[in-house]
């Protein structure tokens, strides 16, 4: 998931000291902003919960999770 429309709400957090910490190293790591980062960690879990966004089509999911599926339902149909 992408968050593409501008950025025009704001949010204030009350976070630990230790979770700001842990959130600007990893940022760091990764060469973005703490919002930024934010952002991706929450785009990715979107996406591996099938959540999205207003107005968003839901993605189709991974191939793994649709051939375990298929196996399902065809042992289902076999009882």
């Amino acid at each position: 998931m992408r968050f593409a429309d501008t950025k025009s709400e704001t949010l204030n957090l009350r976070v630990s000291p230790t979770f700001k910490q842990v959130l600007k190293q990893a940022a760091d790591h990764e060469q973005r902003s703490m919002v930024n980062m934010l952002e991706v960690l929450l785009g990715d879990y979107c996406d591996r919960n099938g959540i999205v966004s207003p107005g968003q089509k839901p993605a189709p999911a991974p191939a793994h999770k649709r051939a375990r599926a298929a196996r399902r339902a065809r042992v289902g149909a076999a009882s």
